[in-house]
């Protein structure tokens, strides 16, 4: 698993970005989160693990917990 923290996060569209400890930031969407807890408001700048999968788009975060 990578670290890294939420750096946007967009409730209403259900996506947002991480920043990674190295390389590019990382999309990620709601649905890819396995802690509710912070579903609807997700604070900027909170720490998390995740894994990657490469997309047609790039790479994108699931498996999302927050640390």
């Amino acid at each position: 698993m990578e670290c890294g923290y939420i750096n946007f996060f967009d409730p209403i569209k259900g996506y947002g970005f991480i920043r990674r400890e190295k390389g590019r930031d990382v999309i990620f969407r709601t649905e890819d989160i396995s802690d509710d807890k912070y579903i609807m408001e997700i604070p900027k700048g909170i720490n998390v693990e995740f894994n990657t999968v490469k997309t047609n788009k790039g790479l994108k975060a699931i498996d999302i917990q927050f640390i």
